[in-house]
């Protein structure tokens, strides 16, 4: 009897040490990698097998264009001379690309922008992208057009502080690329270079300024890869009833005339 206890136990502690074999490998091996989901399939909740960007694309409004004031390409092309000039400030050390520079989304990249002499402004300087579909500029809204807009900085004594504006036209009629620029743009030599027609080709330019081809819109179109996992996690955030960033920075241009 004593026998069969002894081979009874020496049965049992093998099979205990048969299962502690088993746990430790089991323990050490890697586990089995989840089945990679199908793309249109990422993002998909409990209830929804639409993909992340369902919903997002929307289309751009139209643009808030005068009547009397078409866009054409050279009015464009002027505009884009002149924004990059300091021609157009008092002093000659000013341009429009000074406080909206493209490599800084252009803006300045500052609290508040600079002015003239070194002038402290108010306010920093806004992004200029998609500045074109606004209906209300400045931070009051009190101007309706990128034309009225125009006027104010060139002429406010501590931004670009222009003074007289019949110097500043015979300047340019002084220079034989900008007649050229003008009669392309108004066909009429250089009685085409006027302060209006300055205004109006500013402010074409400034309507070519539009993000409809940024990662976030192809993302939007369809294209998944177009933003990073991490940048479809700060969508995701933005979206979300924590944040509600959303709900004033809409797509597709992400900004409000609402003043909320």
């Amino acid at each position: 009897m004593k026998t069969f206890f002894k081979w009874l136990g020496r049965v049992v502690a093998a099979l205990l040490l048969i299962f502690v074999a088993i746990f430790i490998v089991a323990a050490i091996m890697p586990p089995e990698a989840d089945p990679a989901i199908d793309l249109e399939n990422h993002g998909a909740g409990a209830s929804s097998v639409e993909p992340s960007y369902t919903g997002l694309q929307r289309e751009f409004p139209d643009l808030n264009e005068p009547e009397n004031n078409p866009f054409t390409d050279e009015k464009a092309e002027l505009g884009r001379m002149l924004f990059f000039d300091p021609i157009l400030s008092e002093n000659d050390d000013l341009a429009c690309a000074s406080c909206h520079h493209p490599d800084k989304g252009f803006g300045d990249g500052q609290a508040v922008a600079t002015g003239a002499n070194g002038i402290a402004l108010a306010r920093n300087a806004p992004t200029l992208w998609n500045v074109g579909y606004a209906r209300n500029l400045f931070w009051d809204g009190r101007i309706d057009s990128l034309e009225g807009q125009v006027e104010v900085p060139l002429t406010h004594p501590d931004e670009m502080g222009v003074t007289d504006t019949d110097m500043l036209i015979e300047e340019l009629v002084n220079i034989p690329d900008y007649v050229l620029l003008f009669d392309a743009a108004y066909g009429e030599g250089r009685q085409g270079i006027t302060f209006e027609n300055i205004q109006n080709a500013l402010a074409a330019f400034q309507r070519t300024l539009i993000t409809n081809d940024s990662p976030f819109d192809r993302y939007a179109a369809g294209d998944f890869d177009a933003l990073t996992a991490q940048q479809r996690r700060g969508l995701a955030l933005f979206r979300s009833g924590a944040t509600r960033c959303f709900e004033c920075h809409g797509a597709p241009t992400f900004a409000s005339d609402t003043f909320r």
